[in-house]
């Protein structure tokens, strides 16, 4: 009962059918086209106009670069999903900045961090 009066699951009106954890790059493109299907005389909403204007801002990969760190970031043993995808959307550049995007119960080496790390300079550049 106290989820539903919270709205978590309803949206304005219309129920989640499900959630997934997607990158900056990836919700660019998504709001990006659903704007230019709008361009038949229908203004986008406010909510898309400012994640659009956001993943402008802050989405630092281009599509192509972003799925191939991902898939490299798949290679890390102990690194989980949401972890990789907020590391291809923050692209941190020390082993620091890595854990802290990382829960206690993620068991990550700091060798891997630090190929991780590599890794993102590489895709950087």
């Amino acid at each position: 009962k106290l989820k539903k009066k919270l709205g978590v699951e309803s949206m304005i009106g219309k129920k989640v059918s499900y959630s997934k954890l997607v990158p900056n790059f990836e919700v660019k493109d998504l709001v990006k086209e659903r704007v230019d299907q709008n361009d038949k005389g229908i203004e986008p909403t406010y909510e898309q106009r400012m994640v659009l204007e956001y993943t402008k801002r802050f989405a630092k990969l281009t599509p192509a670069k972003g799925k191939k760190l991902l898939e490299d970031l798949k290679k890390f043993e102990g690194l989980p999903e949401n972890a990789m995808i907020k590391i291809v959307d923050i692209l941190p550049e020390d082993t620091d900045e890595i854990t802290l995007l990382l829960s206690k119960q993620d068991k990550v080496s700091p060798e891997s961090l630090k190929e991780i790390i590599e890794l993102i300079k590489k895709y950087k550049a």
